[in-house]
């Protein structure tokens, strides 16, 4: 394939995931809703996988009475009676019959029986099904199917979300809660590859073709550790841990220092007041650079703020430093960012060029 054409396809896949997102989206009040978004994140090797996927097998085809057929594509009818039906990654059929949800192929084969009132997949990879069922007058249980239609998990009372997408190994994780409120990593063979101990899991570079990492809590502190349950920065109290630059090998994540009492959560750039100091630091847990201040990125600029030692300072998104501390303030008016040095405000682009 002529390296044009895959970058023209590449975007026109990436393109069609976020558009199926948001129509996944929409559909999730009635039927299905994603708890993940691959769109975007997934590496070029993963459309270099799928590219040659054989396209569904099948059509939809709205009837007068609002019902839906599937047929195949000599036009017989394979399963009628459906509503609120979408193919899923060229692969499956997610459908509504007889008021309950279910996934077929294009062959009509049952994936997912119709005995559901909710399924949950990740549009971009529907690699396997979170099914739910709400009875009027009990909890609501949830269980996960894989794609050949086996139990993972079966119904239980744990809050099920997918987390994660290893696109190398084609294989699913799932942050799973207990009716305890402990939270845990399963991954889609039915393993545990972090058995619920903590209080939250928040997973900060799902789908980018990498181990994953994740910021855990755990009796008011929290810590960074990766699918495999290795803490790469300790728990402390009023920490806050995002990523920085998942595509960076090894990545690097920024590290927040919260005052004393916050309960702040969210991306930093939001919790600016929250913060006192700032780090970032890599995968191993080695320190790259250090800020009495908060780390903030500069608007339309690949580029951060940071402060030492009473100056401020700019790197770029690898941690690298462009400028070092020398100016007593700065202001960002997005395409304009002004410092002031010598007692004078003056353009960041007269000491750097900016793209």
């Amino acid at each position: 394939m002529h390296t044009l054409f895959k970058i023209i396809y590449i975007n026109a896949r990436l393109l069609i995931a976020f558009i199926f997102t948001i129509t996944a989206f929409t559909l999730s009040l009635t039927s299905a809703q994603a708890t993940i978004n691959c769109a975007g994140t997934l590496p070029s090797s993963y459309f270099e996988r799928i590219e040659n996927n054989t396209p569904f097998a099948g059509k939809l085809i709205e009837q007068a009475d609002g019902s839906q057929q599937l047929q195949d594509l000599s036009g017989h009818v394979v399963m009628d009676n459906l509503s609120d039906a979408y193919i899923v990654m060229d692969s499956y059929v997610l459908a509504k019959q007889d008021g309950k949800y279910g996934v077929i192929n294009a062959a009509g084969k049952i994936i997912v029986p119709f005995d559901y009132d909710a399924i949950q997949t990740e549009p971009d990879i529907a690699t396997s099904f979170i099914v739910s069922v709400k009875p009027s007058d009990a909890t609501t249980r949830q269980g996960i199917i894989n794609r050949h239609g086996d139990w993972i998990f079966p119904l239980t009372a744990a809050r099920i979300e997918h987390a994660h997408y290893d696109s190398d190994h084609d294989q699913d994780y799932f942050k799973m809660t207990s009716d305890q409120g402990r939270t845990g990593l399963l991954d889609d063979k039915g393993y545990w590859a972090i058995v619920p101990k903590y209080e939250a899991i928040h997973p900060l570079n799902a789908c980018t073709g990498q181990l994953l990492y994740l910021q855990v809590s755990l009796n008011d502190e929290t810590a960074l550790i990766d699918q495999n349950n290795d803490v790469i920065i300790p728990f402390a109290a009023h920490q806050h841990i995002e990523a920085f630059n998942t595509s960076a090998k090894p990545p690097l994540f920024l590290r927040s220092t919260l005052i004393d009492g916050s309960t702040a959560t969210g991306m930093s750039e939001d919790i600016q007041d929250e913060i006192v100091s700032a780090q970032i630091i890599d995968a191993n847990g080695k320190l790259i650079l250090a800020s009495d201040a908060p780390i903030r990125k500069l608007l339309y600029h690949q580029l951060y703020i940071y402060k030492q030692a009473g100056k401020f300072g700019i790197i770029n998104n690898k941690g690298s430093v462009i400028l070092k501390p020398q100016f007593a303030s700065y202001r960002d008016d997005g395409e304009k960012v002004w410092v002031e040095k010598d007692g004078k405000m003056r353009r960041l682009n007269t000491f750097i060029t900016l793209n």
